[in-house]
């Protein structure tokens, strides 16, 4: 049985829901706000991210999927309200999260639920992921403009990246052999780029032009293409990885805009791009880089992802306090299910 884990931002709750029913099975509480959230390798533990608005200090709730219940809290460093990231190691055995306020990396041992090192990284830490092979973190520095490259063996900083202005998410070729920034830049200094990084050298070899406040990027699954969304010019750039030259540019759907959120289906044929402030979702062919459904959903949606065998998709609905099921084959939503206030992030067991 395939599970959704939904963080509630508003209501300090984690909604459990049973992806064959679309009902919520669970409902458990956190001791703030929560965020992001990780599963381990075998699925059995979840750590969720939270915050305490009172000392801006973030934590990890450590829960246990069987029973659905909290069974451990580990405190962070300082969150500063900044979107923070966790991810486990490919064996599970640690996970690192991003201290945004701290500029530093949290390092927990997973079977203790303890942080055994701490690493100082960039300026505001936003996100952390792993290569293929799991030997390597790569950090996101969005407030210094680079790249950490931390050596998983050794918890320690191996190479710094400069990057293009205010990076803000990256992704992995399927390889590992190239990590693609997404540069959001700034009013005072705009990026409209992604900086391509060769993770053997630890080097950009390519920068990527593409919209305007590049805010996401996601490779498809034969790490042929990459797709960016751009905020402000409520677009997306596809990206030839061969090349590294923008192919197409997608203006999304009138009620998905923003462009904040983009999922990509398991068997890389769509794509779904949801708004912050639209009311709709957008889906694109990968094939023809087109347009091929608008979904009406709820408001203000802060997260779109696919389930793991690709037949249907969860939006969140900051708004209605809801989460939209769409049924991929149609475009069309086959269900709506209540969830906490203000869902704001998901993740769903490993099959």
């Amino acid at each position: 049985m395939v599970l959704a884990y939904v963080s509630n931002d508003g209501s300090e709750t984690i909604s459990v829901i049973d992806t064959k029913t679309h009902d919520v099975i669970a409902t458990v509480s956190v001791a703030g706000s929560p965020d992001t959230i990780a599963f381990t390798p075998d699925g059995k533990i979840a750590y969720v991210l939270f915050s305490d608005p009172g000392s801006d200090m973030a934590f990890v709730a450590v829960i246990d999927v069987k029973e659905h219940s909290v069974i451990a809290t580990v405190p962070l460093g300082i969150d500063l309200d900044f979107v923070n990231g966790i991810n486990f190691t490919a064996d599970g055995k640690f996970a690192y999260a991003t201290n945004a306020g701290s500029n530093n990396i949290s390092v927990i041992d997973t079977k203790t639920h303890s942080v055994i090192a701490t690493v100082n990284v960039g300026g505001s830490p936003v996100f952390v992921d792993f290569n293929p092979d799991g030997k390597l973190a790569y950090v996101v520095n969005r407030g210094s403009n680079n790249i950490s490259v931390i050596d998983t063996k050794t918890h320690s900083v191996i190479a710094t990246v400069p990057v293009g202005s205010v990076p803000v998410a990256f992704a992995f070729t399927s390889d590992g052999k190239l990590a693609y920034i997404a540069n959001e830049g700034s009013f005072d200094n705009p990026s409209n780029s992604v900086s391509v990084i060769d993770t053997k050298t630890h080097s950009v070899i390519a920068t990527v032009h593409v919209g305007n406040e590049p805010r996401n990027v996601k490779i498809t699954p034969d790490g042929k293409l990459a797709y960016v969304v751009n905020t402000s010019d409520a677009s997306v750039s596809v990206v030839n990885l061969k090349t590294n030259i923008t192919i197409a540019t997608v203006f999304v759907s009138a009620g998905s805009t923003p462009p904040t959120g983009i999922a990509i289906s398991p068997d890389g044929k769509l794509v779904y791009i949801n708004a912050s402030e639209g009311d709709a979702v957008t889906a694109i062919d990968t094939k023809t880089h087109a347009v091929v459904a608008t979904v009406q959903v709820g408001n203000n949606q802060l997260f779109s992802e696919f389930t793991p065998d690709g037949k249907l998709a969860y939006v969140g609905n900051a708004t209605q306090g809801t989460v939209s099921v769409i049924d991929v084959k149609t475009h069309s939503v086959i269900a709506t299910v209540d969830v906490g206030d203000r869902p704001i992030a998901i993740a769903f067991t490993p099959q």
